[in-house]
């Protein structure tokens, strides 16, 4: 008995040693711009228990991305001076050998131009540019296995002449050359972008009730100052809709780009905890005064699900793309807050309606849980599937929406139901399960919404 209370009280003494250590992360630019170097020191481990790990998925992708393939150059460092050489294991991660050897730091190089070359998705992939390196943390950050609660102070080192801007720490007066952050943990670190050189505009929008900023990089002439309006009146409409902010700041990340082929998509977006990144390319004809609704739909993220989800999208599995219940809910139901409410676009309804209608039989016979499952990983690669998931999660809020609103007499509405998961979310610190999601809507609006959940349970008839 004594045995197994010293072997516990181990666990939890290390376990506590690797939440309070301080981990360094070094990027370093390369000189030819087109690759990086990422150094990872830490307390000493015995090399067998230190697998570097390269993400193959994040929140909100909903998709498996091979990162792995553009690292090269794994090495480890002994105490004793010795290098260790980096090892492909089974499944996205390094490994050093069999050694008991201290090891204090790793080392590894990640192609840049060869990743912006091969993923044909531009939300998913980092950028090398002549004056420019646009970087996705998840997309060059690995992590020593059983270290991801660490705090994490990370130095970039780039040319001398180029500023660094992160939306770790947004700001107009930016570093030339190196600049030093402070960092939560490795979830933070990763969610962060990284925009590197001199072509990087970057401007502060007055008058924002947070601090607001625009960061883009672009191979033509943009308005920086209409971007920010536009991202201004989204924060504002989405501030009096919650009638709060969650984030301390949030950056508007824009790439305006010469697309690398043909087959590259430059239409998807993505959200962060106080960012957004979106990619345009430039041979296509914009109009930024129709980027309203995109803004103030990935703006709204930063409420559901950044703060408040479902089981699997987090505490997040870095090396999988969990298989999550709830993509319907995370995107449907900002889909409904922002055309329909926020932009009050109520033929958005028949768009979502004919996404329906006219899926694939095998999307319409998948119930709603079954086809978020398939999404979790073919969100975005078949459309199909994403449109159908989040149409189904915006029709589900309007029938709600309809019902709240007829059973309480116009005291209540959707926003109620939603504001219940936030609240909720704010109260507990955890995932909610699936089943306590309309017991929390129907709560905080006081109807009794099980029929109407009951019926979008279902494939569609």
């Amino acid at each position: 008995m004594k045995k197994w209370i010293f072997l516990w009280l181990f666990i939890i003494t290390l376990t506590q040693l690797n939440a309070q250590q301080q981990l360094n992360y070094v990027l370093n630019q390369q000189a030819n711009n087109n690759s990086i170097t990422i150094h990872i020191s830490f307390d000493a481990l015995p090399a067998s228990d230190a697998n570097l790990v390269i993400p193959r998925s994040a929140p909100g992708t909903y998709i498996l991305t091979n990162y792995i393939a553009y690292v090269d150059d794994v090495v480890a460092y002994t105490i004793s001076g010795k290098e260790l050489s980096g090892m492909i294991g089974d499944g996205s991660y390094f490994t050093f050998g069999n050694t008991r050897e201290l090891i204090h730091k790793v080392s590894y190089s990640v192609d840049l131009q060869n990743m912006e070359t091969e993923l044909l998705d531009a939300s998913t992939s980092s950028k090398a540019r002549k004056d420019y390196l646009g970087l996705f943390g998840y997309s060059v950050f690995g992590f020593i296995e059983g270290l991801e609660a660490a705090a994490i102070q990370l130095t970039i080192i780039t040319d001398p002449s180029w500023p660094i801007f992160s939306t770790l720490r947004p700001e107009t007066t930016r570093k030339y050359g190196s600049d030093r952050y402070e960092v939560e943990n490795y979830a933070v670190l990763v969610d962060a972008q990284y925009l590197l050189g001199k072509d990087v505009q970057v401007m502060q929008v007055p008058d924002a009730p947070i601090p607001l900023f625009i960061a883009a990089y672009a191979e033509t002439s943009i308005d920086l100052k209409n971007i920010g309006n536009k991202g201004l009146l989204g924060l504002r409409q989405l501030a009096d809709y919650f009638g709060y902010i969650p984030m301390p700041h949030y950056t508007l990340v824009y790439e305006y780009l010469n697309p690398i082929s043909a087959r590259h998509d430059y239409g998807f977006n993505m959200e962060h905890l106080n960012s957004m990144t979106a990619h345009r390319d430039i041979s296509k004809t914009y109009d930024i005064d129709r980027e309203l609704g995109n803004i103030i739909h990935h703006i709204g993220h930063s409420w559901l699900p950044l703060r408040s989800y479902g089981e699997g999208y987090r505490p997040f599995a870095w090396q999988v793309a969990p298989l999550i219940e709830t993509i319907w809910l995370n995107e449907g139901f900002i889909w409904y807050v922002s055309f329909h409410d926020i932009l009050q676009n109520t033929s958005i309804l028949n768009w979502w309606q004919s996404n329906l209608d006219n899926a694939p039989d095998f999307i319409k016979t998948k119930n709603l849980k079954e086809l978020s499952l398939l999404g979790s990983t073919q969100y975005a690669s078949d459309f199909r599937i994403g449109k159908n998931l989040f149409s189904r999660g915006a029709l589900m809020a309007y029938d709600l929406d309809v019902f709240i609103q007829q059973h309480s007499h116009g005291k209540a509405s959707f926003k109620d139901a939603i504001l219940g998961l936030l609240n909720w979310s704010k109260e507990h610190q955890r995932p909610f399960k699936y089943d306590e999601i309309e017991p929390i809507m129907s709560e905080a609006t006081g109807v009794d919404l099980s029929s109407v959940w009951q019926k979008w349970q279902k494939a569609p008839e």
